[in-house]
């Protein structure tokens, strides 16, 4: 298991509630407009994430140990002993608990999945940045909105190339 020699010694901040990011995101009860979208595909990444039953690293870590253990939250990308580039933010004044994999960091900051925020149309962008999540909800983006999430599951769960496609 992959942790974060970082995290000894640190004061980490209280871990969120399980729903706290799905309150971003839902502002009344009526149908949600990513319901319509034609692609199951986006349509259950956009479910998951608005439901926490993703896989991002700060839902799993919640299962099989104390919810307070915050090594098993830490970013898989930015938060290895493979690669220790964390270790250079260790001593500068802000960095004061671990990179968690929420929900925000994979949309806001993992330089994992940079790339594809790079190809995101410029008004997305913006409202992902602004974390207008609620917005991006009833937007015309669901689509672009739901590939992003879909993209971004591909790179943290990377097919197989050994096992034959059907």
């Amino acid at each position: 298991m992959k942790t974060c020699s970082y995290l000894n010694g640190r004061k980490a901040s209280p871990p969120k509630s399980k729903m706290s990011f799905y309150r971003q995101l839902k502002s009344g009860f009526f149908e949600e407009p990513y319901l319509q979208l034609k692609n199951s595909s986006y349509r259950s990444q956009i479910a998951k994430l608005r439901s926490s039953s993703h896989d991002l690293m700060v839902e799993r870590g919640r299962y099989g140990s104390s919810d307070l253990d915050l090594s098993r939250k830490t970013c898989r990308f930015c938060c290895s002993n493979i690669d220790n580039t964390m270790m250079n933010f260790e001593c500068l004044p802000f960095h004061e608990t671990p990179i968690l994999e929420s929900e925000e960091h994979v949309l806001t900051e993992c330089p994992a999945y940079h790339s594809l925020r790079v190809a995101l149309s410029e008004h997305l962008k913006s409202l992902i940045m602004l974390k207008e999540y609620a917005i991006i909800m009833s937007s015309t983006h669901m689509k672009e909105f739901g590939r992003y999430l879909l993209d971004s599951y591909n790179i943290r769960n990377p097919k197989d190339s050994s096992t034959p496609s059907s």
